[in-house]
């Protein structure tokens, strides 16, 4: 058998350079006959030429990698075009007859690698099964000749794929591999649930380092620290944040990081937010090995130019069926899908492959980002996203075989770390954004609004005294009254209490006026019917309105602690009923200085710290654990004033985002929170795994059992 597989590989070798041969020849004639800045000369010379420009890469390319791989990776790989090109005219500079221009010094060798790409495309035969021997030969090189016995685990994210999307895309036939490891029964699929911000930010710090703690959203301020924007993956923060986040006991100790936002406390990695800093950073030894070959990166540039072309086709088929959600998206989008889809898929790919068969590293972690990226522009289940699927279950199996190449085995698992839901952004709705709507609920000035309302002592009592707020909840956190109709409880708190910030909200004109009108807050809620100002001034209110998916944080940052509920009906008493009532609102968090956490919707309040429901459930349809991720939620620092989650549609499946995205995750509603572990069947059944550090526990667990 070993015979017979060493023939048809020698075979597929043989049958992969005549192709090569063949169709370099037929790009070197095409662009002779269109191009006035190439002359071939004699026919011949098609021979020739190529004949040349292998040795001249055989010998000069060894030499550019060893000396200016630098180069050629901090330029992003253009680098290596130029010197592709520039060993191309060194080649054919001697050749009598033939003459090549400027534009024929970029033209040729490009044409060459499209047409070699879309040659073993349409041919089926596979560049990758010969460069992978390259990466075998650069890894053995590489290698200490220690061996470890027991396998290690190498674990791949599909960014934002949920567990229905990829059954789907398995029974369309799209994953094929996938769907052999389930049918064999080499592999049990298993559903997770995400925490409330369902957004890689969250739940990667979840996966990778058992804690993601304080990471609000995407993006959140911190107004303790002079109102900071911090976002998750921006490259100057990540570093941060994961300093925040880390005990030094991450999931990739002893491994390597690739394409994440967090390092798992990592020795090696790859393009990796929280190691990279700035983007001068890019440059990393690993990223070696998608140049071993001058060829390489001009296939990943071909994949890269079609897969832009397939954008602007998406783009134009999207308008002539008239597809509804639909964003506008430019030829700058297609760049960056590309870049997303194509090249830091085949790249993660190839330094995997590497390490495998390098067989030193104990775990590895992996994110293939492309779909996340296509279904929130495209849609979650547009055409589209099927392709994009396909391939990314070929690098699968292409890392499969190398496992089976490698010395040292190596347990393969797949994941999402969290889901997409779809429907219409809440500006294509309503026909404004969420923040510009919030501003139409607050004052126009609010030194008009504390004049008006008499409330200026009120807000200088509060302003410069958090300390002295959190001294009064914490006199009053055992109260489980409300606001409205409980008054006489709180003034009987007056005489032990020094602060009177109580006094001062019952006190408050504003308020006698509203309670004169509602009996308690539920009334307050349906009752109240907000005034929406005609222009608003972002810089008066000091207002900020985050969105994350469907997910909103609004920041009153002229306050330096987190607002509570009652105070917020007092200083703005039309802005929690005008966006309760809003239809593209689903319910409100917002933490009462009496009950604590409050879920707000528009029949109903959820008080989190007792479970207690008054009119209807505000939770119900957004899944059975959400008061938990809520309660959580609530308990972290930098909370928002208000965080809004949009409404989530059961029989349409769709919530709307706060940010210009067709598909969208980040808080509550339909498959964003449902994403998916495939994990070996030999592994013990984890249970149920409820937010991102449950997944961590599960594989730190399952990895010490393989060392062990």
């Amino acid at each position: 058998m070993r015979y017979k597989n060493a023939i048809i590989s020698s075979l597929k070798t043989v049958i992969t350079t005549l192709l090569l041969v063949l169709s370099n020849m037929m790009a070197i004639i095409i662009v002779d006959y269109i191009s006035a800045d190439f002359t071939v000369g004699p026919f011949y010379n098609v021979l020739l030429i190529i004949i040349a420009f292998t040795v001249t890469n055989a010998i000069l390319w060894p030499i550019f990698r060893r000396f200016l791989m630098k180069y050629i990776i901090l330029t992003f790989g253009i680098g290596a075009i130029f010197l592709n090109s520039l060993m191309f005219y060194i080649a054919t500079y001697f050749i009598p007859g033939v003459h090549v221009g400027f534009y024929g010094f970029w033209q040729v060798p490009i044409v060459i690698a499209i047409f070699t790409t879309f040659a073993t495309n349409i041919t089926n035969t596979s560049y990758y099964d010969n460069y992978i021997k390259t990466i075998l030969k650069y890894a053995l090189e590489r290698k200490t000749p220690y061996k470890k016995k027991y396998p290690g685990v190498i674990m791949l994210e599909i960014d934002g794929l949920s567990i229905n999307t990829l059954k789907k895309a398995i029974d369309k036939g799209f994953m094929p591999n996938l769907k052999s490891w389930i049918d064999e029964k080499t592999h049990t699929l298993k559903q997770w649930e995400t925490d409330l911000s369902s957004q890689t930010g969250s739940s990667q710090a979840g996966i990778l380092h058992g804690n993601n703690r304080d990471i609000v959203a995407y993006r959140w301020i911190e107004k303790e620290n002079n109102n900071k924007l911090m976002v998750s993956g921006k490259l100057s923060q990540a570093p941060e944040i994961e300093e925040r986040i880390s005990n030094g006991e991450g999931l990739l100790v002893n491994g390597i990081s690739i394409a994440n936002m967090f390092s798992g406390d990592s020795q090696l990695s790859a393009l990796t937010s929280s190691r990279l800093h700035s983007i001068t950073r890019i440059y990393n030894k690993t990223l070696h090995t998608v140049f071993l070959e001058s060829y390489n990166f001009q296939r990943i540039f071909v994949l890269f130019l079609w897969d832009i072309l397939l954008e602007l086709k998406s783009q134009i088929m999207h308008r002539l069926k008239n597809i509804r959600p639909r964003l506008r998206r430019t030829i700058v989008y297609a760049a960056i899908r590309a870049g997303a889809n194509v090249v830091l898929r085949e790249a993660t790919t190839e330094i995997l492959a590497s390490e495998i068969f390098r067989g030193e590293i104990d775990t590895a972690y992996a994110t293939f980002m492309g779909y996340d990226e296509i279904a929130h522009h495209s849609g979650v289940e547009d055409d589209d996203v099927w392709g994009v699927l396909k391939q990314i279950d070929a690098q699968f199996s292409r890392l499969e075989s190398a496992i089976e190449l490698a010395d040292r085995d190596y347990k393969l698992l797949i994941l999402s770390d969290h889901g997409q839901s779809n429907g219409a952004t809440f500006k294509q709705r309503y026909g404004m954004t969420l923040g510009n709507y919030v501003r139409r609920l607050l004052p126009d000035d609010l030194k008009i609004y504390q004049s008006a309302y008499n409330i200026d002592h009120f807000r200088d009592a509060l302003l410069p005294e958090s300390r002295q707020l959190q001294t009064i909840k914490d006199h009053v956190e055992t109260i489980r009254d409300d606001l409205f109709d409980e008054e006489g409880r709180i003034h009987n708190l007056r005489n032990e209490i020094q602060e009177r910030k109580p006094a001062i909200i019952f006190e408050n004109e504003q308020y006698q006026k509203l309670r004169e009108r509602y009996s308690n807050s539920l009334e307050y809620i349906t009752g109240h019917e907000s005034i929406e100002h005609s222009t608003k001034k972002a810089r008066d209110s000091e207002l900020v309105v985050l969105g994350s998916g469907n997910l909103a944080l609004i920041y009153l940052t002229q306050w330096k602690q987190r607002l509570t509920y009652e105070e917020i009906v007092m200083l703005f008493p039309d802005l929690i009923p005008g966006l309760i009532n809003h239809p593209g609102v689903g319910f409100i968090l917002i933490d009462s200085m009496m009950n604590g956490g409050m879920a707000i919707g528009k029949k109903g309040i959820y008080y989190l710290d007792t479970d207690k429901v008054v009119g209807e459930n505000p939770l119900e349809g957004f899944g059975e654990h959400a008061a938990h991720h809520l309660r959580r939620e609530n308990s972290f620092r930098n909370m928002p004033d208000i965080m809004v989650n949009s409404f989530y549609d059961s029989e349409k499946d769709e919530v709307c985002a706060f940010e210009e995205l067709i598909g969208s995750h980040g808080g509550l509603g339909g498959n964003q929170s449902k994403p998916f572990i495939l994990y070996p069947s030999e592994w013990e059944d984890p249970g149920d795994l409820i937010g991102s550090e449950s997944i961590y526990r599960f594989l730190k667990k399952e990895i010490e059992n393989l060392d062990s």
